[in-house]
């Protein structure tokens, strides 16, 4: 079992109220390296208004068990763990900053579709900027470090672009909706890896996934299925012997 690591709480000093605020905010820091974590929550100790409850690992275990020392928000390194295992439920009982050492999009919508509030990415914040990230999340005010931002302004300029023409696939081929979002990604050339890093599953998934579009395609490999699937040809099995 994972080791979860708990901290007194101390009075908060005696400074003017509005140096600390009426409460303090009470932060679990998680993250699989150590050292990390200890550098995460050294930052966070010299702030009046923060008191860290307690650390542990960044894993699904861990985080639930944290969540009994009621924290306003959880400091999240991503780790080996999938998002959507280690933030089942969680988000919705803390707020969540999440500490990462990428800023690539498809990853950062995904962790804010999972309920993430703001996202920081190594390098790119100070240890001002990290206390001021955790401050604006107990309020629930996105904080992102600037890469993260570009990124997400990026996606909303390419997706006003004009897209190019999809050729719609027949109505007859009876894909699932998973499926049909492999198919997209194996019509722009992503191998099997790349898919199961862009949808977030296993390969082992993708190529069971593969094998059954295969089947209901009646396609042999990726260069048939791709052509059926954009109409440029019929499935072998409708040819004439």
């Amino acid at each position: 079992m994972t080791t979860v690591t708990l901290y007194s709480v101390p009075k908060a000093p005696d400074l003017p109220r509005e140096d600390y605020g009426p409460l303090r905010i009470r932060v679990f820091v998680a993250d699989d390296n150590l050292v990390m974590r200890t550098g995460l929550r050294s930052i966070l100790e010299t702030h009046a208004r923060v008191a860290v409850v307690g650390e542990a690992a960044a894993d699904p275990d861990s985080l639930h068990r944290g969540r009994r020392l009621s924290p306003d928000v959880i400091v999240l390194g991503t780790g080996r763990h999938q998002l959507e295992q280690t933030l089942a439920g969680v988000a919705a009982a803390a707020a969540v900053l999440v500490v990462a050492d990428t800023d690539e999009s498809h990853q950062v919508q995904h962790a804010l579709r999972l309920g993430v509030t703001s996202y920081l990415v190594h390098g790119q914040f100070t240890a001002d900027d990290l206390v001021g990230a955790v401050l604006s999340t107990a309020r629930r005010e996105p904080c992102l470090s600037p890469g993260v931002l570009s990124g997400i302004v990026g996606t909303f300029r390419d997706a006003a672009l004009p897209q190019p023409t999809v050729v719609a696939p027949p109505a007859d081929h009876r894909l699932s909706r998973r499926e049909a979002e492999l198919m997209e990604l194996i019509v722009l050339g992503r191998t099997n890896r790349e898919i199961a890093q862009t949808l977030y599953i296993s390969e082992k998934t993708v190529k069971n996934h593969v094998n059954h579009i295969y089947a209901k395609l009646s396609a042999r490999n990726r260069a048939e299925v791709i052509a059926v699937w954009l109409g440029l040809r019929a499935a072998p099995d409708r040819f004439a012997a």
